[in-house]
């Protein structure tokens, strides 16, 4: 595939050959507007997944900055906690802001190429399960971070679009608008600095905007994503730079694997749903073969090749688990890409497009439908083919029966008690549904950002609820019992789901903590409070 070469600065969309059949703004605002009402049904059928519960526990505390993530998702959630806890409540900002970024989308596309390939490329981003669902749905950094990724790409297209003089009012707003976006979206996740870095190498390469390198206003925005993202870099130093160094310890490993790698791009493959990941890469890579000549490919494939191919390259020696939505943010910005192939492919066979795009749409719901249906009620574990088989919708399974268990065994009306979970995102899940009531602490090897939370000196002599999992309380005896003066075991409480038990929850009951409880964060004495 390849653009229409395209060396003359004026970013003006071009026409396409749907044009004339339907309002391409009107389908682009009737798909927000059933793809928000169909993330609303899906937000009331799920329940908080664990890096979900995680994060809402994570937030309780205010701090300039967390362990895991950079902080501005964690400040929302954090004021929405001042009026609700309910997970719709808590979700909705997300999914208002993935909303406004399929907006952007459309009008990234439509700036670049054509409304009907803006209209394309909003449409296949709603049809990529990570983006409908993961990204525009659940509590995470990704919607914020897509949200200002694309609002600062179409800031610089509006900032290269004015003269190149030093007095140009317009060209400084623009560039200035960028870095605000971009520092925005830095101070969401990580991510955002491989997509800056891929902006600067399009100037760096394009013939016709390399003059902006010499211009104040680029670097100036540069100084505003820093700027913009100050608070993370005072907790980090604050802390040792303890989020730095966790994040780049995740990609250490060993020799190459090319079954990792394998896994991954698999990975990759089932997050984007197959039939929009392939066209989706494929475009890609011929915008990176076309090169800078057409630099409308060029900028978008330059943003958008970077965080792929680093976070990829690094599944091949690190063992990163089931992230396969580490790539996001860079398959993000190929979208007008896909969106530009499908518009040119409309002008001679308009028809199997549709038909094309219309398949497409009935099999994300399909797919969509049996996975939330079977999330509700696990009704696939009752066929044989299923039963017995590691089902990861249990981690979306919210834990309402702590409530009840905590009203009848009278821990809420107990003075000085805490409550313990014995992983991270166990912790998580108990801190949803007593985290208002009662002080929910992570007492594990790696409590994450919880260890910074509260300090557990102040629990010294206090008594607590220990719950977890048969799995998670192997070792008992040498793990936990040391650390209280007696320990006596309480009923299991069961999570249901569907009328049927799905998790075995044990509680014991605990008395007189004796910190500290021992953690591979305990050396960083300085982090145990939120600021």
């Amino acid at each position: 595939m390849s653009l229409s070469s395209d060396s003359a600065p004026p970013l003006k969309a071009t026409s396409s050959g749907l044009a004339g059949r339907v309002d391409p703004v009107t389908a682009t605002l009737v798909l927000i507007g059933l793809s928000t009402v169909l993330r609303l049904l899906l937000a009331a059928i799920l329940g908080l997944g664990n890096g979900e519960s995680y994060y809402v526990a994570s937030a309780r505390q205010l701090s300039l900055s967390y362990y895991d993530q950079p902080p501005l998702f964690l400040w929302l959630v954090h004021a929405l906690q001042g009026v609700s806890e309910a997970a719709w409540w808590l979700r909705l900002p997300f999914m208002a802001m993935f909303s406004l970024a399929t907006w952007l989308m459309y009008r990234l596309g439509c700036r670049l190429f054509s409304p009907w390939a803006g209209f394309a490329a909003a449409l296949c981003l709603n049809l990529s399960a990570v983006f409908f669902v993961s990204v525009g749905g659940w509590i995470q950094p990704d919607a914020p971070l897509m949200l200002f990724l694309l609002a600062g790409a179409l800031c610089v297209l509006n900032a290269l679009e004015q003269p190149f003089t030093v007095s140009s009012p317009r060209a400084w707003i623009w560039w200035l608008a960028a870095g605000l976006a971009f520092g925005l979206a830095l101070l969401s996740k990580y991510h955002a600095v491989l997509i800056v870095a891929g902006l600067f190498v399009f100037l760096a390469t394009t013939r016709d905007y390399r003059r902006w390198l010499f211009h104040p206003a680029p670097w100036l925005a540069a100084v505003i994503v820093v700027l913009v993202f100050v608070p993370a870099l005072i907790w980090n130093a604050q802390h040792d730079w303890v989020s730095f160094r966790f994040q780049a310890g995740r990609s250490l490993g060993q020799a190459f694997r090319a079954d990792w790698l394998a896994k991954n791009i698999a990975g990759q493959a089932l997050w984007l749903t197959p039939w929009i990941w392939l066209p989706l890469l494929l475009a890609l890579i011929a915008a990176l073969r076309a090169g800078p000549r057409q630099w409308r490919s060029w900028f978008l494939a330059l943003m958008a090749a970077p965080t792929i191919l680093v976070f990829t390259a690094t599944a091949s020696w690190a063992d990163v688990g089931a992230h396969f939505h580490w790539q996001a943010p860079g398959y993000l910005m190929a979208f007008p890409l896909l969106g530009e192939a499908l518009a040119r492919r409309a002008r001679v066979a308009g028809r199997q497009v549709v038909r094309g795009l219309a398949l497409s749409a009935i099999a994300t719901a399909c797919l969509l439908t049996l996975l939330a249906s079977h999330a509700a009620t696990g009704w696939l574990r009752t066929t044989p083919v299923f039963a017995g088989v590691k089902d990861p919708t249990l981690e979306g399974l919210d834990w309402w029966e702590l409530k009840e268990t905590a009203q009848q065994r009278g821990w809420l009306r107990r003075d000085k008690l805490f409550v313990a979970g014995t992983q991270w995102h166990q912790t998580g899940k108990i801190d949803v549904q007593l985290g208002a009531k009662l002080p929910v602490l992570c007492l594990c090897e790696d409590p994450r950002n919880l260890f910074f939370a509260r300090n557990l000196a102040d629990y010294a002599g206090w008594d607590a609820i220990l719950i977890g999992q048969d799995q998670y309380f192997r070792d008992f005896d040498q793990r936990w019992r040391p650390y209280f003066s007696a320990v006596e075991p309480e009923p299991d409480i069961v999570i249901q789901r569907g009328g049927r038990a799905e998790i075995i929850l044990h509680a014991y009951r605990a008395r007189g903590f004796k910190p500290p409880f021992p953690s591979r964060l305990q050396p960083v004495e300085g982090g145990r409070r939120a600021l």
